[in-house]
């Protein structure tokens, strides 16, 4: 029997010392801007984000392979065209690996979301 099963859930409703390993949500682009930039902001560079094409429920699993990574990206997905229906046009996926998403929600009050600027952005969410 295997030791490892995947569970979908809020991240406010996981118990202490429950594992996370990915964060999954929908995003409108102003969002998955505003996700992708921390993360670049903290460690100085720019590719912290990659959208590789796949079927939809994939991009889960590319974001799985970055968590094992030294330096893990984001994954923006839901590009496959026979599942975009099932969701609003505007929106997309974006996954993190559980490492990533901590690391972008410690940058966030030194970012550029602090700023006026990010304050208009969030406006429009």
């Amino acid at each position: 029997m295997p030791t490892e099963f995947i569970v979908f859930k809020p991240l406010d409703q996981v118990a202490e010392g429950e594992g996370v390993s990915l964060v999954f949500m929908f995003a409108n682009p102003d969002q998955v801007s505003a996700l992708m930039t921390p993360a670049g902001f903290r460690r100085g560079v720019i590719n912290t984000t990659v959208s590789p094409w796949g079927a939809a429920c994939q991009s889960i699993l590319f974001a799985h392979a970055e968590a094992e990574s030294d330096s893990p990206r984001g994954v923006i997905g839901f590009f496959d065209i026979s599942r975009r229906g099932k969701i609003a046009r505007e929106l997309l996926s974006f996954t993190m690996p559980y490492s990533l998403y901590l690391e972008t929600e410690s940058s966030v009050d030194d970012s550029f979301l602090s700023t006026a600027t990010g304050q208009k952005l969030r406006e429009r969410w």
